[in-house]
């Protein structure tokens, strides 16, 4: 064998085993179920982003000049968007505004890109006026963790580009469908997963003062509430929160808004059921 034939089979012999060891590292553990998830998981496992590109969300573009930051922040959110519902959500949140204009109140509205036709991109654009943040919740609502990395792949990038239309955004929230996640989620989202503090189970058919009562029992600062689009028990519960928030002393305002104002660096790839220093009453 010539010297130039040994030298290229030496390098190919080493691209292999390279390949080799980089895929015998890649394990799929099992799903992460929302509850399993506790404090000292936050921010545990960063996304294997570009050297040139910052691990933490960026928080540049958030706006906090109606943010009151001597009240106590919550974050209220909404699945499953835009659907039939959303519409008077924005209207019972800038009812709410107009009346109370010292405790500005917002949220985070997680959308299905399969969902955006014109009239649900007209929805989402009356939302960023209103302060709103859009979030990704996947392009056709399916368990993340039971397909292939290419197909997760498409469900993340398909509905970041979809938004991106909308509010200009290459990147969102993420929130995985069921709260189902693993490490290939983790690693392919390049920002922040956001799962939630309280569930108010609005989906099942609960009436409004249930999920009053869930949420005003089990809030506090930097809590994440789990709500859904399409509900009209949902609307309902949301004329009588933002006042009984207000009167509570807190603040309804989006995840990203939070997290910032909390000086919570949120970090691509970790799992947050709050947004919060820890200790932080």
């Amino acid at each position: 064998m010539s010297n130039r034939l040994f030298t290229a089979f030496a390098c190919l012999l080493t691209l292999a085993t390279c390949s080799f060891c980089a895929c015998a590292q890649t394990e799929i553990p099992a799903p992460i179920p929302p509850s399993s998830i506790e404090e000292s998981s936050v921010e545990q496992i960063p996304a294997p982003l570009p050297q040139e590109i910052s691990p933490f969300w960026n928080d540049a573009g958030v706006d906090l000049s109606k943010v009151r930051t001597e009240r106590k922040l919550v974050a209220l959110t909404f699945d499953d968007a835009p659907r039939n519902k959303l519409e008077n959500l924005l209207a019972v949140f800038t009812s709410f505004n107009e009346n109370n204009p010292d405790c500005h109140a917002s949220a985070t509205v997680f959308c299905n890109g399969n969902l955006l036709d014109e009239h649900a991109r007209t929805l989402l654009h009356t939302a960023l006026v209103a302060g709103w943040e859009l979030g990704n919740h996947t392009q056709n609502h399916l368990d993340l963790t039971a397909l292939s990395t290419q197909e997760q792949r498409f469900e993340i990038d398909s509905t970041d580009a979809l938004l991106q239309t909308v509010d200009g955004n290459a990147r969102h929230l993420l929130r995985a469908p069921f709260g189902r996640i693993d490490d290939r989620i983790r690693a392919l989202a390049n920002a922040p997963i956001i799962d939630w503090t309280v569930d108010t189970r609005d989906w099942t058919g609960v009436s409004a003062e249930t999920i009053v009562r869930e949420v005003l029992s089990k809030i506090y600062a930097g809590a994440i509430v789990l709500m859904h689009d399409g509900f009209e028990q949902t609307v309902e519960a949301v004329k009588t929160l933002l006042p009984a928030l207000k009167s509570a002393g807190y603040q309804a305002v989006s995840v990203s808004a939070m997290a910032k104002a909390h000086a919570c660096k949120l970090r691509n790839g970790s799992v947050y059921i709050r947004a919060r220093k820890r200790g932080k009453a």
